[in-house]
């Protein structure tokens, strides 16, 4: 509902889009819902100007809704597919990827392979079946791997006929720059803080609202993400995790039993929480503007070096460009609870 603008800004010219579209904005503000209606929109028959919309009835529209249209292609991660928020997203993504052997692994894999995008081509070498367009899903774009990225330029350099790439990212600056510079880049604004808090109120069950507000806070505004992070029991641990981090500065609270914690939540967001909280330290050290936590943690901060959280945010941003590679986690998260004892001197 807050992106009415941006439908309406991309979609005032159908025939005139860029081959290649970049999609990106903050993370957990409905990036994935936007991108799937308007690939149903680009495949659409009976899209005109007066109603610039899928119509939703006619043959593309329907086995597009019923994730059996021929001409739509969807690239992800094992991970994206598994936990993603549309069945549509499975259904379509699937068709590259092994279903049967995901289900066996306990740990799905982040990435998106070489071998997707080169079986993507080689499926967009050959004409439409039933629309005039063939419309290909990528996200989250900056999952790709280096080869995987490479296999996809040349895609961007010579595109086939009527063939149409929709890349979607919260990160574009982990794309490429040469993947960049090959598509026409349009950013999605984030909803304002009052239907953003509005909305989640009305889809968080029992939510007070400190509660939205702290999850917004720890969402950078996202309302989607925030309901994620609700759902998942992300939030439920918040205070522990701060409690913890004061006490490793403390040295009352052992670093690598402090780890196996955050061991135990998303690896990803573990590292996007750490960042934030580390920079908000910092901020603090150098303005005295106090953080959101400051008041509930008490958090001693007279010894703490600034030098050193700089060189430990620098970690953390190493560790959040290598999350999904072959990383171990635990090495990762214990590497980062040590450094951060070591920041009070």
């Amino acid at each position: 509902m807050w992106q009415q603008s941006d439908w309406r800004r991309l979609t005032r010219h159908r025939n005139k889009l860029h081959h290649g579209l970049l999609i990106n904005g903050p993370l957990g503000i409905g990036k994935l819902e936007f991108s799937f209606e308007l690939c149903q929109y680009l495949l659409c028959h009976a899209v005109s100007e007066e109603n610039n919309e899928p119509c939703g009835q006619c043959q593309n529209c329907r086995l597009f809704n019923a994730g059996t249209h021929p001409d739509f292609h969807v690239l992800t991660s094992e991970l994206e597919s598994a936990e993603g928020r549309l069945s549509l997203l499975t259904d379509y993504s699937n068709r590259y990827l092994d279903s049967r052997e995901r289900e066996k692994k306990t740990k799905h894999s982040r990435v998106i392979a070489v071998d997707q995008v080169r079986e993507l081509i080689e499926r967009f070498s050959t004409h439409a079946h039933i629309s005039t367009t063939k419309v290909a899903l990528i996200l989250p774009a900056d999952c790709m791997n280096i080869n995987a990225a490479n296999a996809l330029l040349k895609l961007l350099e010579e595109p086939p006929p009527d063939s149409m790439l929709v890349l979607v990212t919260a990160t574009p600056s982990h794309l490429p720059a040469t993947i960049r510079s090959r598509c026409m880049t349009h950013t999605l604004a984030a909803p304002d803080a009052k239907t953003a808090a509005d909305w989640l109120a009305q889809n968080l069950a029992a939510s007070s609202r400190e509660q939205i507000d702290l999850a917004l806070t720890l969402a950078n505004g996202g309302p989607l993400e925030a309901r994620r992070l609700s759902d998942s029991g992300f939030l439920q641990h918040h205070q522990n995790c701060l409690k913890g981090f004061a006490g490793v500065a403390a040295k009352r609270v052992n670093p690598i039993e402090f780890a196996g914690q955050l061991n135990k939540l998303e690896f990803e967001q573990v590292l996007a929480w750490f960042h934030r909280f580390v920079a908000e330290l910092a901020k603090f050290c150098v303005t005295g503007v106090e953080p959101y936590w400051m008041e509930s943690v008490r958090m001693d901060t007279q010894n703490v070096s600034v030098e050193r959280l700089c060189g430990l945010y620098d970690r953390i941003s190493y560790y959040r460009r290598i999350a999904r590679g072959p990383v171990n986690e635990q090495l990762a998260i214990e590497d980062l609870a040590l450094a951060f004892q070591r920041i009070v001197v």
